[in-house]
């Protein structure tokens, strides 16, 4: 087998409405797809009875490369661990690409955002040059904010 390239990564969030502000609002992914979904075929996909979710897709930058958020109102989830540590297994991080991770940071810190540290310089490896900001969503999982060197 070999894999073609990557359509979408998902994250299950505890409030719709919250998360898009964050991802729509402030990072700037576009809405692509915004529905529901229950059912026989879903139940099986996600080995949960009587599941209910809200689905959104959003496009993120020009490519067709979409970040998914699944909000489940059926069965009722539980929270993001609030004590996780980047090294856990499973740790999720998103890296977003950004012209400018100086001002980004500065306009999402002025919306309350919560950074692990301001912006620094890769200095080691095959990215040194880049810029780099890990920065929490509204549930607590990490989005990275990525300047590439110009």
């Amino acid at each position: 087998m070999k894999t073609s390239g990557m359509h979408h990564t998902s994250l299950v969030v505890s409030d719709m409405e919250r998360s898009l502000t964050f991802y729509r609002d402030l990072l700037g992914c576009e809405v692509f797809i915004d529905t529901e979904m229950q059912g026989e075929m879903l139940d099986r996909e996600v080995a949960l009875e009587r599941a209910h979710i809200r689905v959104v897709e959003l496009r993120v930058g020009q490519a067709n490369t979409f970040l998914e958020l699944l909000q489940y109102y059926n069965p009722d989830g539980r929270p993001f661990p609030v004590d996780f540590r980047c090294s856990d297994v499973g740790a999720p991080h998103i890296a977003f690409i950004v012209d400018d991770i100086e001002d980004s940071y500065e306009k999402l810190k002025a919306a309350g955002i919560r950074f692990t540290w301001p912006p620094q310089d890769v200095d080691a490896g095959a990215f040194a040059g880049s810029k780099t900001a890990y920065c929490y969503d509204p549930d607590g999982i990490i989005a990275e904010l990525w300047q590439v060197p110009s």
